[in-house]
């Protein structure tokens, strides 16, 4: 078949069957045989379509060579590498394109998406507000200006750009998911939750959506309302694990134990063995006083993935309670290496040194928890606490003192403190210490008659408030 026997008026006039009969021709061409700019455009489209990326790009660059300074055609040619995986090659054609038409701006959409998939986010940054400049209603070159801002975690800025995006295109596929990320960091769960319906009106068959609208639910203590939509997002797709796994912990809090072990099984029968899975079974048989088991399911969830740091902490809790303490002592300090900046891990590490007589280890302990919580009251206590028992009384009247800066209010820091200045001979300080203590709590004045020394009972500083 000759091209003559194809006559196009334009380039929307081609049918699905003159396009298949113009391929064949295409592919079963003599030597010579032509093919107008239109025909291999349409040539082209038909294997981009069909996935044959390679052959699309070859008819391209035979348009190229008899029209090199077609602007299109490099925009072209940059979107089929790009696809293709062929970012650098795509930036140098829309670069081409660019040149032989500066102002257009879904070209510069174009190479800004390609410039961020390349890691040079500030000329995909500019790059979008080019082509913003060129369009102010180009939509997506705004969406990717607040995406590139969410990238970067300035989110402010990040919603002026797509809350206009927004205004500009409400139906966009995007942008509501966006909007409501930046306000779920900055914590504003009403606007994000807005944010989540507008997305779930869009396309409400997203499990995605119904998913991220009962995480943001949950954090507003919605429980109910986030429990009825992880049961539209696994209606919708009973394959999305982590829905499973989040309403487990959601009927665990609950104390629904029967339920929240079946979300965990659903996931080992969908998924077969899984570590995070057998870990959480293994917290809701803590939960329920079933030490035995609860050690059983953290040790195969251990076999599993010995890299989980909740798994060995969970282990150390369960060991702890069994009194095996060496062996509580090593599971928490496994979960110190595995997450070294988790305050609750170092508190179990250190309290399991204590308990195992290792009171160095625990000081240094102790001392990490301090670095890494230094506004926290009860940190403090735990550590003044270990140093006392080390008999580092300097040491452990430091820390009260932290302690009592952050809660100034608190009977039991004051007791406790009154009871360091008495070891170091400082008297008056304790006397005072002391009273007020008891003026914030009357109870503690019995509670020191009880256990203080002769010395302090006798002493005429000490009467008037232990008689």
């Amino acid at each position: 078949m000759s091209t003559s026997d194809f006559v196009f008026e334009d380039e929307n006039s081609f049918g699905e069957r003159q396009i298949a009969e113009l391929v064949h021709a295409y592919e079963r061409r003599r030597p010579g045989a032509y093919f107008d700019t239109s025909s291999l455009e349409e040539i082209s489209i038909y294997y981009f379509e069909c996935g044959r990326m390679q052959e699309s790009l070859e008819v391209i660059d035979k348009i190229l060579s008899y029209h090199p300074s077609c602007a299109y055609t490099w925009f072209r040619r940059g979107v089929l590498l790009g696809n293709m995986g062929r970012q650098e090659e795509a930036l140098e054609a829309y670069e081409k394109s660019l040149e032989l038409n500066p102002d257009d701006s879904e070209v510069l959409l174009n190479l800004g998406i390609t410039l961020e998939i390349l890691g040079s986010h500030s000329k995909a940054l500019e790059s979008f507000y080019e082509a913003v400049s060129v369009d102010p209603l180009n939509v997506d070159a705004i969406f990717y200006i607040g995406y590139m801002f969410v990238q970067e975690g300035r989110f402010d800025e990040a919603l002026d750009a797509l809350t206009r995006c927004a205004e500009l295109h409400p139906e966009h596929p995007d942008v509501w998911f966006e909007i409501a990320h930046c306000h779920n960091t900055l914590g504003n769960f009403e606007e994000c939750l807005e944010a989540n319906n507008r997305q779930i009106d869009i396309d409400p068959y997203s499990c995605e959506s119904w998913f991220n609208k009962a995480v943001v639910l949950t954090q507003m203590d919605r429980i109910e309302d986030a429990l009825l939509c992880y049961d539209y997002t696994l209606d919708i797709d009973p394959d999305f694990i982590p829905a499973y796994y989040n309403r487990g912990n959601i009927l665990s809090i609950f104390r629904r134990y029967d339920e929240a072990i079946s979300c965990y099984a659903e996931v080992i029968t969908r998924k077969g063995e899984d570590a995070p899975a057998y870990c959480n079974m293994a917290h809701v048989m803590a939960e329920q006083g079933d030490t035995e088991e609860s050690i059983r399911l953290y040790e195969k969830a251990v076999k599993l993935d010995p890299d989980l740091p909740e798994v060995w902490n969970g282990l150390g809790r369960g060991y702890m309670i069994q009194e095996q303490y060496r062996l509580a002592a090593k599971a928490h300090a496994r979960a110190t290496e595995l997450c070294p900046d988790n305050a609750d891990y170092w508190y179990g590490k250190g309290d399991a040194e204590m308990c195992a007589g290792y009171i160095k280890k625990a000081l240094i302990s102790f001392k990490k928890m301090t670095e890494l919580a230094p506004d926290d009251y009860h940190v403090w206590m735990e550590y003044a606490t270990v140093l006392s028992e080390n008999r580092d009384h300097e040491g452990a009247l430091t820390a009260y003192e932290h302690a009592l800066k952050l809660e100034p209010d608190s009977s039991t820091a004051w007791y406790y403190y009154s009871g360091i200045l008495f070891l170091l001979g400082k008297m008056k300080r304790c006397r005072d210490a002391l009273r007020r203590s008891i003026d914030l709590d009357p109870d503690n004045k019995e509670l020191f008659r009880k256990h203080c020394p002769p010395e302090i009972f006798d002493h005429p500083l000490f009467r008037e408030y232990l008689t």
